[in-house]
């Protein structure tokens, strides 16, 4: 008996499959098709599938086929039957052979507690491979809602679709070229970033760090001239490098060796770093397991 059992619930499962791609397409002949399956061969599990539940799922008529009540909750309670078990079936394959980590993060946030993760991370799950996305963190929340990337490592921000644990809380700092008249000093007062031509991450691409940002400068009554909006890091260090003006950044980040980072007196609301992943799905082990080293890594930062 046990053994049959489990045979009939794998059919049903399979048969569940085949009507959800019927009820996708609307035919069963593109079902048939898109399945690679004979259009009579799919016609017999569906009925298998409706004589095995007992529920009539689809009323056929002579050239179309229409959902049954009992059909579009079959649809709809399927589909999430089946997004569940695929994600159960992922986890236990990445456990039991290893698997992949898809982490999206700003390197200048995140790009030192990563560095000190995986490091820790690979020497317990040497099958598991990380892979790393470089993105500004309106990309990175898209990539996770649409399941391209796991995990992401940023700024905080407050949307309701994603679970966010803060690592570390950094203020924003001056970068200046080191050639530059502070480019030798530690610290600088905020009162004479007033009327400076200041470069700053993109509003569109860095929403988080923009308002935090514009709070500071409107908080100490600074009158600052934006000089240009920069999509990622890199690009703000050429145009700093170039002379166009000074930036504001989180403090720590990387941003070469011609860069000087100084202190701003009184200083900003500062900036939370955390990781943060979709919040209408828990973490599997594997992933749950490196944001367990994150923490580790920022208690010793």
């Amino acid at each position: 008996m046990p053994n049959g059992s489990a045979r009939s619930g794998a059919m049903q499962i399979r048969q569940l499959r085949y009507f959800l791609k019927v009820a996708e397409m609307g035919s069963i002949t593109a079902a048939a098709k898109e399945l690679r399956m004979t259009q009579p061969a799919l016609s017999r599990q569906i009925r298998a599938f409706e004589d095995e539940s007992g529920w009539s799922l689809l009323d056929r008529g002579a050239k179309s086929i229409r959902l049954t009540r009992a059909g579009q909750v079959v649809v709809k309670e399927g589909l999430t039957m089946v997004d569940a078990m695929d994600q159960g079936l992922a986890r236990m394959q990445g456990e039991i052979e290893g698997g992949v980590i898809r982490i999206g993060y700003a390197p200048s946030l995140g790009g030192n507690l990563l560095k000190k993760a995986m490091g820790c991370y690979i020497q317990r799950h040497s099958t598991v491979r990380i892979d790393l996305v470089d993105s500004s963190s309106e990309e990175m929340r898209k990539k996770v809602q649409t399941g391209e990337i796991d995990l992401m490592v940023g700024a905080k921000s407050d949307v309701s679709d994603m679970e966010w644990e803060v690592l570390l809380v950094k203020h924003l700092c001056l970068a200046v070229p080191k050639q530059h008249e502070w480019g030798k000093k530690r610290s600088i007062s905020s009162e004479l970033l007033d009327g400076r031509r200041v470069l700053l991450l993109s509003r569109h691409e860095y929403p988080e760090y923009f308002q935090g940002v514009s709070k500071f400068f409107r908080e100490l009554g600074i009158n600052a001239k934006v000089a240009g909006e920069f999509d990622g890091i890199e690009s703000l260090r050429v145009a700093l490098e170039a002379g166009i003006g000074i930036a504001l950044v989180a403090e720590g980040s990387s941003v070469g060796p011609d860069i000087s980072l100084l202190k701003i007196k009184p200083t900003a609301s500062p900036v939370a770093v955390a990781v943060g992943w979709r919040a209408d799905r828990a973490l599997d082990s594997m992933t749950a397991a490196f944001v367990e080293e994150l923490r580790q890594a920022a208690i010793n930062h």
